[in-house]
């Protein structure tokens, strides 16, 4: 059985989250099977806040352990140390205050945190799995290097009208370390950029975009007329939008490096697969918990069903 990992190359799919550690929850053990049965691990996840507003705010996790055992050869985890002293060290803003709380630079990778809810409908969400700490040198903030295949361009609406803001919405399909697909959604083309990003990309190319995470803050919403005393305003809700600030050159077709269209057929179909098994499971409680991998197809993606 073919998989996307034999069709394609380990696309950049970087993100860096700069801030402070709002929350943070670790936890420590030992593998219970397997080769590497007895080795010491620690997981940890939490949030850290990269802007003055609180809705600047993301969510991390990382799982190491200490070494693995393959084919009886032990390997050693250079990372593990430096990861238990950093986690044991971590001071959060919900344990302490801003001031306190431990400031960090992250260098994460998006993956999938899919999951059923309680109202038993599935949710495709993204999360940022950790690959190193580093100190903070420079400001605070959040960006991401994501190449792929781009699956969907589309003009962005509001209200109940729909009327465009002269802004695109992009959908770019990355992968992870195992070659798993990853959807990366909502990519906003800023109105600047829109004729330039028509000009030069379309679906089925292969990519690489360069993207910040920038607050959209909600709008005061006005006073309502009439009334007695003292009335308040409410703000908007405000929220996170990751918005294009540049990419490379598209990929030719016949580039080795970009993504053909039995990769992405075949990684549509290993990513159906999982979700079609997360749906049948249920809603599991929690948030994201019944997420995982899928190694083998239980469905396969018509061609219709690609975006090209």
């Amino acid at each position: 059985m073919q998989h996307m990992s034999d069709n394609v190359k380990q696309m950049t799919n970087k993100v860096v989250l700069t801030g402070k550690v709002t929350e943070f929850e670790k936890r420590v053990g030992t593998i219970s099977s397997g080769e590497s049965k007895g080795a010491p691990y620690i997981s940890f996840k939490g949030k850290i806040q990269f802007g003055e507003h609180k809705a600047m705010e993301r969510s991390f996790e990382r799982f190491v352990q200490e070494y693995s055992v393959r084919e009886g050869k032990k390997k050693e985890n250079k990372a593990y140390e430096r990861t238990v002293e950093w986690a044991n060290s971590v001071k959060s803003v919900a344990d302490s205050n801003w001031e306190e709380a431990t400031e960090v630079s992250l260098q994460c990778s998006f993956a999938t945190n899919d999951y059923v809810n309680a109202e038993e409908k599935l949710v495709e969400a993204l999360k940022c799995s950790v690959a190193f700490i580093n100190d903070v040198d420079g400001e605070y903030g959040a960006t991401a290097d994501v190449e792929g295949y781009i699956s969907q361009i589309t003009p962005e609406t509001r209200g109940e009208d729909q009327n465009e803001t002269g802004r695109l919405r992009v959908t770019v399909l990355t992968n992870d370390f195992f070659g798993n697909i990853i959807p990366v959604k909502s990519i906003i083309v800023p109105a600047e950029l829109r004729e330039a990003f028509e000009d030069n990309y379309e679906v089925g190319q292969t990519a690489k975009l360069f993207i910040t995470f920038e607050l959209h803050k909600g709008e005061e919403k006005p006073k309502k007329t009439g009334g007695i005393g003292v009335q308040r305003t409410t703000d908007g809700k405000s929220y996170v939008e990751m918005i294009l600030t540049g990419a490379d050159p598209a990929m030719d077709e016949d580039d080795k490096d970009s993504y053909s269209k039995e990769a992405v057929r075949i990684g549509m179909s290993e990513r159906k697969a999982k979700l079609d098994e997360l749906k049948e499971k249920g809603y599991q409680g929690g948030k994201g918990k019944n997420s995982g991998s899928v190694s083998k197809p239980k469905a396969v993606v018509a061609d219709d069903d690609i975006p090209f």
